[in-house]
């Protein structure tokens, strides 16, 4: 029987609790090995406690809640029966209707889609994506544009951009 993800995520120590309890049951191998109790992991019931109804919102100001409720209809968002997790969402913070669920299904699927690492009711891990570097740094490309203009006044700037790239960046290999 293959190992829950889940609990490949936890290590070699946890793969080996599993397995030993594994002759109890599979749900009481993935609660001791996960060190979770029934119940409370990854269930809309426990994510959602004391969130319905917009509960959550009376611990904020009265003012503040207003504002993100009234900001977020703006937006095109309905927030009833939804909560907003602020670690989901992009710069458009409560604008954002992503980072509005009702459901831990709703935040997994926000956290692969954005590929990424929550941890709590909802357990994903993003992979790390290395970040490029630029070929040219943006004040040589603006010199280097500007030389070029002289030579081809016609190009357009996008197309002196790519000219000066070609022309001087560092050449990766593939």
């Amino acid at each position: 029987m293959p190992v829950p993800q889940e609990v490949s995520d936890l290590g070699p120590e946890a793969v080996d609790t599993y397995a030993r309890a594994l002759p109890y049951g599979e749900r009481w191998a993935l609660m001791v090995a996960t060190q979770t109790p029934p119940g409370t992991r990854g269930t809309d019931r426990a994510f959602m406690e004391g969130r319905l109804n917009d509960q959550w919102l009376d611990d904020m100001p009265k003012r503040q809640a207003e504002r993100m409720l009234r900001e977020a209809r703006a937006a095109g968002i309905n927030p009833h029966g939804k909560t907003y997790v602020g670690g989901l969402a992009d710069q458009r913070a409560h604008r954002d209707p992503e980072a509005w669920v009702d459901s831990t299904a709703d935040v997994l699927r926000v956290a692969r889609k954005r590929n990424l690492t929550v941890e709590g009711i909802v357990s994903h891990k993003g992979t790390q994506v290395p970040k490029e570097a630029p070929a040219l740094s943006e004040q040589i490309l603006k010199k280097d544009v500007a030389y070029y203009r002289k030579l081809h006044p016609g190009k357009s700037t996008a197309e002196l951009r790519e000219m000066a790239i070609s022309k001087h960046a560092l050449k990766r290999k593939k």
